[in-house]
């Protein structure tokens, strides 16, 4: 639930995404020499998929480009969830040398460059992947929405704001009303960077239609405070409407009625009784 609308950059859902983690899940289409490392990494023990992948290469025996491939993602990811970012780097390299057509070492790559807050290269690097199917039984593909949410992610850490809303549009092309809260929550911030009054009343009137009357308000004052009194009046009254017993929701309907000129709706709402001051 949204508690306070800021401008913060650090905040939101954008501001700290994170790409999903391989899954590694086990299934029956593994070859076999990749189960027990995927069984490893699935159950959150990468010392031992270590382990098992060291002893399965060193093994006097010729491999598939395939399922090298997938030994050393194996290997990467072991390495980059035990923290060692640079041999993690290393070999998904390897992996992406001996099977480019697969998505596994590429994640793992972009993994490591947002966690060194490289977001230009991560960006570049993803923007321009293209992986044609189909794709390797081990292998796990990045979902649409899941790319373009990264990508939107690293655009509003790089203060991109009119890429960040590009890349929104094209993961929600049904519109705000398909955007889920947190993400409707960020596409609020974004309108106060983009200067987009409509944008902002867009996305408040779905965010409050659910919230009490105090969160309705805090996150209505942002509009006030920006200087978009015409775009704040309606969201107040239609807030207002839904709780009338509320005295807060009332003075700023009040307020915002004076500041815009529609003095008989003011008078209206502060007749004898309608408003309490010590409310």
């Amino acid at each position: 639930m949204l508690r306070k609308i800021t401008t913060r950059q650090t905040q939101g859902f954008l501001a700290n995404y994170r790409l999903p983690d391989l899954g590694f899940t086990p299934h029956e289409k593994l070859p076999e020499t990749i189960h027990p490392i995927w069984d490893a990494l699935h159950t959150g023990n990468p010392a031992l998929a270590l382990t098992r992948a060291r002893h399965i290469l060193d093994a006097q025996r010729l491999f598939a480009a395939s399922e090298r491939a997938a030994l050393k993602v194996g290997l990467a990811a072991a390495e980059l969830y035990s923290g060692a970012t640079d041999r993690a780097r290393r070999q998904a390299g390897r992996s992406l040398d001996l099977f480019p057509g697969q998505w596994s070492a590429h994640r793992i790559h972009l993994s490591i460059l947002a966690i060194q807050r490289a977001f230009k290269a991560a960006y570049m690097h993803l923007s321009n992947l293209e992986i044609a199917r189909p794709v390797p039984v081990w292998d796990e593909p990045l979902r649409r929405i899941d790319r373009l949410h990264a990508l939107a992610s690293w655009s509003w850490r790089l203060g991109e704001w009119e890429t960040v809303a590009g890349h929104l549009n094209e993961a929600y092309p049904k519109g705000l009303p398909s955007m889920p809260t947190e993400v409707l929550e960020d596409w609020f911030r974004l309108s106060l960077y983009r200067n987009r009054p409509e944008d902002a009343a867009a996305a408040a009137a779905i965010l409050i239609a659910e919230r009490p009357a105090e969160l309705a308000d805090e996150l209505l004052q942002t509009i006030v405070q920006s200087g978009w009194t015409k775009e704040a009046l309606p969201l107040y009254r239609n807030a207002f409407s839904r709780e009338p017993q509320s005295q807060l929701l009332r003075r700023r309907l009040v307020a915002l009625c004076i500041r815009e000129g529609k003095l008989d709706e003011a008078r209206a709402l502060t007749k004898p009784g309608a408003l309490s001051l010590a409310a």
